[in-house]
């Protein structure tokens, strides 16, 4: 009477099928959740782009949008190697012609000019890469691609206002706003590499990473600003300015924490 047969081969076949149909569903949630962030990310990336051709041309010339964006590939590869060790850098200042829209050479010619080609697709990638991470820990919603890319942008917004408002104050040369524009959108290079480790690496080479791309950043921003907001007097020497040192060193301690922010 208190005897229990043991369970046939069968029988625990069709239990093992059944708890194996039991996960399906959560699998194919996962698999649905990364295709939509994927989908929805690679729909932003296109939407982006064509927006930045779309208005900001109906704000700036297009001889002053061609003149940012004109890079090659070789450019962009020492661009970004400068971006990534700019510790070795001499010399940031930029070569002059005046032939040039800008009183500068182009990007493609001058490692030191800034441009717009690098900080758009970083900071499109990066809004991208949020996406995909949110999608990964199965909580995206197409919502967070345009809340991802309005607090992007606001921190961008007021590091150019500060840069703007900090030259005027201390009476600094005359600089395009696509300069401060493109300084500020070059931290999104370190970002991407630091969501990059987060994602694929996990979360202790995520702060690795982070704190050198933002040391990195923060000492590039510290020689680029300096040498456009103190310039070199006529015997070659940086002139010496307690202010706006203070201006520039204050700069440049601030990209640690924007780029932890941003990296949340």
């Amino acid at each position: 009477p208190g005897f229990t047969p043991p369970m046939s081969t069968s029988s625990a076949m069709r239990r093992h099928q059944t708890h194996e149909q039991r996960q399906e569903p959560h699998e194919g949630f996962d698999n649905a959740m990364l295709h939509m962030a994927a989908s929805s990310g690679a729909q932003f990336f296109d939407s982006g782009h064509r927006m930045l051709q779309d208005n900001v041309q109906q704000v700036v010339s297009m001889g002053l949008l061609r003149y940012y964006f004109s890079v090659d590939t070789s450019y962009v590869l020492n661009k970004l190697v400068l971006l990534l060790w700019p510790f070795s850098k001499k010399s940031f200042h930029r070569e002059k012609e005046a032939s040039s829209i800008c009183g500068y050479m182009v990007p493609r010619e001058d490692v030191n000019s800034p441009d717009l080609y690098i900080p758009s697709m970083a900071f499109v990638t990066y809004i991208v890469l949020c996406g995909l991470n949110q999608g990964w820990e199965h909580s995206f919603t197409p919502e967070v691609l345009g809340k991802t890319a309005s607090s992007g942008l606001t921190v961008l917004v007021l590091e150019v206002l500060m840069l703007k408002l900090g030259f005027y104050l201390l009476e600094g040369p005359a600089t395009s706003f696509l300069d401060f524009v493109s300084f500020s959108g070059y931290k999104y290079v370190g970002i991407v590499l630091s969501k990059l480790a987060y994602i694929f690496l996990g979360r202790s080479l995520y702060w690795l990473v982070w704190l050198y791309t933002g040391a990195a950043m923060s000492y590039f921003m510290l020689k680029t600003v300096s040498a456009g907001l103190l310039p070199p007097n006529a015997a070659g020497a940086p002139q010496r300015s307690q202010s706006k040192e203070y201006f520039v060193l204050g700069l440049a301690a601030m990209q640690l924490p924007v780029s932890w922010f941003m990296g949340l």
